[in-house]
């Protein structure tokens, strides 16, 4: 039987966010066994929190926005995804501002918080969703996400940019260690011609060469070379495993995504 964990001991960081550009702290808590993951907004009154799971899922849009109520959480992904990778079952994100620090672009920052907390066990059993049986989902615009039948969690992701540009393909079960050494040091891209548009929108206030990666055409603009050369799969990797942490409980099976 494996046990829920939750983290020895609070640890944070603070610095930009991505799209608002505005300077945040956050703080990692641990958790009593059966909490979840809560994201609490310490800027505003009374704290509120708000629960990261599916069910108060509100956009996807360029990134993960989760909310209860008038109190949203933007870009949650980075985060969500280097504590289930990691173990971490129960914790408190606190934060002075209502998106995380983007850090490099990746989930590396994340990963270091939490190695400096540590990680404790609890006396509760964790919960899986054990997939059963091949399920599908296929969007409109060619995206699919297909779950398969395994012992373990693993992603496998195909990425490909406009006009199929990059395509990249990384696969692997998902581990603490994996993670930290595979996955959470790819970092955040976006194409050359989304950056308009982006900035339109009023977002990506943050985001620079020292915290992204623009892919311009067939070249790459980095502060630093590529740290894989399937990055912006191994990246997608990453988000998925974000995104799946919404979930609420440990995944069982094979996730394939194509396109996300």
């Amino acid at each position: 039987m494996e046990l829920q964990q939750t983290l020895a001991k609070s640890a944070g960081l603070s610095g930009t966010s991505l799209h608002t550009g505005e300077k945040v702290t956050l703080k990692l808590q641990p958790a009593p066994a059966d909490h979840g993951i809560k994201f609490k907004r310490k800027d505003l009154a009374d704290e509120p929190t708000i629960d990261a799971t599916i069910a108060n899922l509100k956009t996807v849009e360029r990134a993960t926005t989760i909310g209860e109520g008038a109190v949203r959480v933007h870009t949650v992904e980075h985060v969500l995804s280097a504590l289930n990778a990691m173990g971490v079952d129960n914790a408190v994100i606190e934060m002075d501002a209502n998106e995380p620090p983007i850090g490099d672009g990746s989930a590396a920052p994340y990963v270091e918080v939490i190695r400096k907390a540590g990680t404790v066990a609890q006396e509760a059993p964790r919960r899986f969703f054990d997939v059963r049986e091949p399920l599908h989902i296929e969007s409109k615009t060619g995206s699919l996400l297909v779950l398969l039948p395994d012992a373990k969690f693993r992603v496998s992701c195909t990425q490909a940019g406009p006009d199929n540009r990059f395509t990249q393909f990384f696969s692997t079960e998902i581990t603490p260690a994996i993670f930290e050494r595979e996955i959470a040091p790819a970092r955040t891209f976006v194409y050359y011609e989304d950056v308009a548009p982006l900035m339109e929108k009023n977002l990506i206030k943050g985001g620079s060469l020292e915290n992204a990666i623009v892919v311009r055409g067939e070249s790459v603009l980095s502060k630093e070379p590529l740290r894989f050369l399937d990055e912006f799969a191994r990246h997608k990797v990453l988000d998925i495993v974000g995104d799946l942490a919404l979930v609420g409980t440990r995944i069982r099976g094979h996730v394939v995504a194509v396109k996300p």
